[in-house]
């Protein structure tokens, strides 16, 4: 039972006679709730009950809300990851042979100026990141037939890569923040698509998996040619 304090963070009830379509999660009814109560209640709602926050999620109306809230929490994660970097680099260091650590070192400094640069810059590399991984999730929904009963196109997939950045909020957790971000974002894309899509868990599990299977092909491509010129150097 919702308690009278809460009710107004609760979704509006189903007319009568008729199923209920989306009325808009927390966020999306932020002028109503207040700018505050709609990005906490949203997270909160999306870290506990994902499925019932994509129920509520509007499938199309606007590229703007879910824009903004993953540039809100993707900054708060990039934040604490900065932070993170900076207590934690000369930890990082120690793990790599001693000739190697001074070069290394001077690539993974933090200077005050430059974390203040890239806070300045992060929002603006969140969202060209937000469309083209977007773009990508929405070619790979295309590629495994889960977009046959969707009326929302590629703002519907924008919606759900959008929400789910909340899970930059995993950013919190030291070394392996990285590997439950990556678990929790695959889990929300399935989840988000199957809502917003109206497809089968496994088509949304298929497409959310087939960018990452292919983002880590190239990057064992791209590290071993790294690895093997640092190795040369030396």
């Amino acid at each position: 039972m919702i308690e009278d304090g809460d009710q107004r963070f609760a979704p509006p009830p189903p007319p009568p006679g008729g199923t209920r379509t989306a009325s808009g999660n927390p966020w999306e009814r932020r002028s109503a709730l207040g700018f505050g109560a709609g990005l906490l209640e949203s997270i909160k709602l999306f870290v506990t009950s994902p499925g019932s926050a994509y129920e509520q999620t509007l499938k199309k109306g606007d590229f703007v809300s879910p824009l903004l809230f993953s540039v809100i929490i993707g900054w708060l994660g990039a934040i604490v990851g900065q932070i993170w970097q900076f207590l934690l680099q000369d930890s990082m260091l120690s793990l790599f042979p001693p000739e190697m650590r001074d070069q290394l070192a001077f690539y993974m400094a933090t200077t005050p100026t430059a974390l203040a640069i890239s806070m300045l810059l992060t929002p603006i590399f969140l969202m060209i990141g937000l469309f083209i991984w977007s773009l990508i999730h929405h070619v790979s929904l295309l590629l495994v037939g889960a977009l046959n009963e969707s009326d929302s196109g590629f703002e519907g997939t924008f919606r759900v890569n959008g929400y789910a950045y909340v899970v930059q909020l995993a950013a919190i957790v030291p070394f392996i923040g990285w590997l439950i971000t990556v678990v929790w974002y695959i889990a929300l894309m399935t989840i988000g698509a199957t809502r917003i899509h109206q497809t089968t868990t496994g088509k949304a599990l298929i497409a959310a998996l087939l960018p990452f299977i292919a983002c880590c092909a190239c990057l064992a491509v791209v590290f071993m040619l790294g690895w093997m010129m640092l190795m040369s150097t030396f």
